[in-house]
């Protein structure tokens, strides 16, 4: 193959040069391979690498809030806090016993809140603050102690806030009278207190908690104790003044109820009088016992016509031999009995005798006597039975009457015993009511006076030693823990707007590209395009040199029965080193002695001839697919053996159309009978169409990816696209790789622009 290399292309050039270009190539529009869905799992170790690249914004918001809360630790003023216990007990103190009936297992509830809420009120505030003379307290009213003189130091956070604001309180009180003034200062003073004190309800006990927090320790004791003290003294006063209330209010009730039940009482007499009604009890009404007994009576009537009717009904349906009452009638079996006697006597005698004989005779007529009285017997049986239904039938109908009679006469009795029972149950509600009323009023009167409360101070608040806050221990690790929280939700949101490729398994695993190989970044050769080209061959012992080694041979293995020959290298942005890339690959090729020959397909901005130092000037690939020149003029050996390149040549303005030739594909067909592998420097995807273009003209596509700077939507679309025209994706090389890694920003990138101006050269 190395022979090749020296030998011209005239059948290739005619070639070229006959073969029409009726035909070209252009992007399918057939999707020849459903893409798979992109895996967006993530794992553990993936936040623990975010959060390694992205330290700086977390250390930095983490020292931002750390600092922020320690100034205010330290600026702040000290406040000292004292708690004092109390027991409220659910006791009744009901006025009337009709209070009993909203009882509920929810009001020992309610009476706790009540208390909470007794607590927290501005009557019990006012009292205390009154029996304190909190209103000339410095630490209340700030300008009762500047009018002595006497005023306390402040905190400097304090002091900052007092000099924001300290003339505009000024101004407005100047303007009020001073009713005014004073009721803006009972608010004021109304809302410090509410807003220092703090009452808690001990869960599943009777017990409250009262605390309250001034810069004054001694003050603080104070004022706790005076709240629980005023709290029960308050408690008792309203006790006693209901129970004053409750007093005079009973005895008007009593006096009113007192007359009322004697006023229905009345009432009720004078309408018994007048209708002659005794009482509604039927023991005692005559009328009600007699429709009772009536009704019984009917009852039983009714049941034994029933009974007797069915067995009239069914004697009936029956011939006689059937009637049960006849099958079991001694007599009449008596009678059949000598029936058959003498029936058989005369059969005997008509064997021998003729019945005119005169014993025949005698048998015969007393046969028919016997005959005569069996049926006479049968029908008295008969009739006995008829008697005894339309018996029972006439007394039902008779008992019927008489329930109707008597029933009216209830209804009678019952349409003027109505507003009998009404007046007789108003005189039961009046008495009921009015022994009520007496009974509480009497209660009453032998606990007025008694100063017994269900409120009792169980612990006493003492003078604190130490400041309640700021607690400067746990302010700070507050301030720890909420910076380190606010700072790794920083890095997520940094990270969720990065959308650049962090991780090479970020490949495989979302996109199903598999990873060539990783080339880690160089230092001594990173700013120098030319340099990091030759990489391979002047340093082959590199990290550099080994990583492309690898990769090379990642690349001959993806297809092990027939390695691809044609290789086209490209990226999403510029600036991803493919240029070096192609050229240290092509030095890879060499070294196991096979001939390579590297095409600069980048008809936009080349930099294949930057590299090897030639003029870009000259004739090159656009030369030969425009037909302005042969195969042969445009291929340039360079000083390494078994290496040539095709350079751009000058820029096209159509450079879509002149790779999409049919002369690009005879190109290729042509190199690859010489070469023993081509390597196409292609230009980015950037949404041009170049890629899609050659992509299903070579025999592989190779991704040059750099982590932190590759859009992930950029590669989503690459991949993609280059799968709908039915090109062949061998893999990515991610070039380098380490670069960024623990650092927490990467450089801005667009998707889809060319960020470098059209002709201009590029050193990559």
């Amino acid at each position: 193959m190395t022979a090749d290399r020296n030998r011209n292309y005239p059948e290739a050039e005619r070639s070229l040069m006959v073969r029409g270009e009726a035909n070209t190539y252009l992007p399918s529009t057939e999707v020849r391979e459903v893409v798979p869905g992109f895996n967006d799992e993530i794992d553990l170790r993936d936040y623990l690498d975010m959060l390694v690249r992205r330290k700086t914004a977390v250390l930095s918001v983490l020292a931002v809030v750390f600092l922020l809360v320690g100034l205010y630790t330290f600026l702040a003023t000290p406040q000292f806090k004292a708690k004092g216990v109390i027991r409220a007990s659910n006791q009744n103190s009901t006025v009337t016993k009709f209070e009993n009936l909203d009882k509920s297992d929810l009001r020992t509830l309610e009476f706790q809140q009540t208390q909470v809420n007794l607590l927290q009120s501005n009557q019990l505030a006012t009292r205390v603050i009154e029996k304190l003379d909190l209103a000339h307290n410095p630490v209340f009213n700030p300008a009762a102690a500047d009018k002595d003189g006497k005023g306390k130091s402040k905190s400097l956070l304090a002091g900052l806030t007092g000099f924001v604001r300290a003339d505009q309180k000024e101004e407005e009180l100047s303007v009020l009278e001073e009713d005014g003034r004073a009721q803006v200062l009972a608010d004021q003073l109304l809302r410090s207190f509410k807003g220092n004190l703090s009452v808690t309800p001990v869960r599943n006990s009777e017990l409250i908690e009262v605390s309250f927090t001034t810069p004054d320790p001694a003050l603080t004791a104070a004022i706790t104790n005076s709240a629980m003290d005023e709290f029960i003294q308050m408690h008792m006063d309203t006790g006693l003044e209901a129970s004053r209330t409750a007093g005079q209010f009973l005895d008007k009730q009593i006096r009113a109820a007192q007359i009322k039940l004697e006023e229905s009482e009345l009432e009720l007499n004078e309408f018994g009088k007048k209708l002659g009604i005794v009482s509604l009890n039927p023991a005692h009404n005559l009328v009600i016992k007699q429709l009772e007994e009536v009704n019984n009576s009917l009852a039983k009537a009714s049941s034994d016509r029933i009974a007797k009717e069915a067995m009239f009904k069914q004697n009936m349906q029956l011939d006689e031999k059937s009637l049960e009452q006849i099958v079991n009638n001694e007599l009449i079996q008596n009678l059949k009995n000598q029936y058959s006697t003498l029936e058989a006597e005369y059969r005997d005698l008509g064997v021998t005798f003729k019945p005119g004989y005169p014993k025949m005779q005698q048998l015969k007529a007393k046969m028919d006597e016997i005959a005569g009285r069996i049926d006479k017997e049968k029908q008295q049986i008969i009739d006995s039975i008829r008697n005894n239904y339309e018996t029972a039938l006439k007394t039902e109908q008779y008992l019927q009457a008489s329930a109707e009679e008597q029933k009216k006469k209830a209804l009678e009795l019952e349409e003027k015993a109505t507003q009998y029972k009404i007046l007789e149950r108003e005189v039961e509600t009046n008495k009921s009511i009015y022994q009520s009323l007496l009974q509480r009023s009497k209660e009453i009167e032998a606990t007025v006076g008694a100063a017994v409360t269900n409120i009792q101070i169980i612990d006493r608040a003492t003078t604190p030693l130490y400041p309640y806050k700021p607690q400067v221990a746990k302010n700070l690790l507050l301030g720890l823990i909420l910076g380190l929280f606010l700072g790794i939700g920083a890095a997520f949101t940094l990270e969720f707007f990065d959308n650049t490729i962090k991780n090479p398994d970020e490949m495989a695993n979302r996109f199903h590209i598999p990873v060539l190989g990783l080339v880690p970044y160089d230092k001594e050769v990173a700013e120098d395009g030319r340099k990091m080209a030759f990489r391979f061959y002047n340093d082959p012992r590199s990290p550099v040199a080994e990583a492309l080694r690898t990769t090379m041979t990642s690349v001959r293995l993806s297809a092990a029965d027939s390695p691809p020959k044609t290789i086209l290298l490209t990226s999403i942005l510029p600036g991803a080193g493919k240029s070096s890339m192609a050229v240290n690959a092509a030095f890879s090729y060499l070294g196991d002695e096979e001939t390579c020959l590297i095409i600069d397909v980048d008809l936009r901005k080349p930099s294949l001839h930057k590299i090897f130092q030639t003029s870009r000037k000259k004739k090159g690939l656009s030369s030969v697919l425009s037909g302005m020149a042969k195969l042969s003029e445009v291929v340039t050996k360079t000083e390494y053996p078994g290496l040539d390149i095709i350079t751009s040549g000058p820029l096209p303005p159509n450079p879509a159309e002149l790779l999409s030739s049919k002369r690009m594909r005879e190109l290729l067909a042509t190199v690859s009978e010489h070469y023993d592998r081509i390597i196409l420097d292609g230009p980015p995807y950037q949404g041009f169409a170049e890629i899609l273009v050659l992509s299903h003209m070579v025999d592989g596509v190779i991704l040059i990816v750099v982590e932190g700077v590759t859009p992930r939507e950029g590669v989503r679309h690459f991949r993609k696209a280059v799968i709908n025209v039915g090109g062949r994706i061998l893999g990515t090389i991610i070039n380098k790789s380490g670069r960024k890694k623990g650092f927490g920003s990467y450089g801005g990138y667009k998707y889809y622009t060319y960020d470098y101006k059209y002709g201009e050269e590029s050193a990559s």
